[in-house]
């Protein structure tokens, strides 16, 4: 399918995807490096909210459009326990101490 129909199928729900509780991110990413590939990146507060989107009525449009993919879609779901800022690069970048 042409990429622009996909795009115009998923970003009207970018606006309502962030506006459900739990949500921190919603955004619909281009791949710089090829073109063909986009990447819907969602982050959710807990598990419990994510499954509720995932259940929802919006989330079977993203659904739909997963189908239109002329290739298998890569689909990745990520837990992470904590989050770091540049503290974690400063940390590593540091030199040892004696």
């Amino acid at each position: 399918p042409d990429r622009r129909k996909v795009i115009a199928s998923l970003s009207p729900l970018l606006g309502s995807t962030r506006a459900q509780p739990g949500c921190r991110v919603c955004a619909l990413l281009l791949d710089a490096e090829d073109p063909r590939r986009l990447v819907l990146w969602e982050e959710w507060d807990s598990q419990e909210q994510l499954a509720q989107h995932l259940s929802s009525e919006d989330y079977r449009l993203v659904l739909a459009a997963i189908e239109m993919s002329r290739e298998a879609p890569q689909v990745h779901f990520d837990t992470v326990e904590a989050r770091s800022g540049l503290e974690v690069v400063e940390a590593a970048r540091m030199p040892p101490t004696p």
